[in-house]
């Protein structure tokens, strides 16, 4: 169940870690936020189609969660 239930940009630090979230409202990869990395100040993102692909993101990106997926 996510905590989000509609379409909403938020920074990436106020998500909780294994939340869909995806860079852009219409974009076609969704990504779960994953850890955070002390040593370079970043979140992890797992893309859910690609396990191998992975972005860091700081914690003040605005990505977009809610959407039905």
């Amino acid at each position: 169940m996510s905590r989000y239930d509609t379409l909403q940009q938020v920074p990436l630090s106020k998500v909780p870690a294994g939340e869909y979230v995806r860079r852009k409202p219409d974009a076609r990869a969704t990504y779960i936020r994953g850890d955070y990395d002390r040593g370079s100040r970043t979140y992890s993102l797992t893309d859910f189609d690609d396990i191998c692909r992975e972005i860091f993101l700081p914690g003040r990106s605005l990505v977009w969660v809610g959407f039905t997926f």
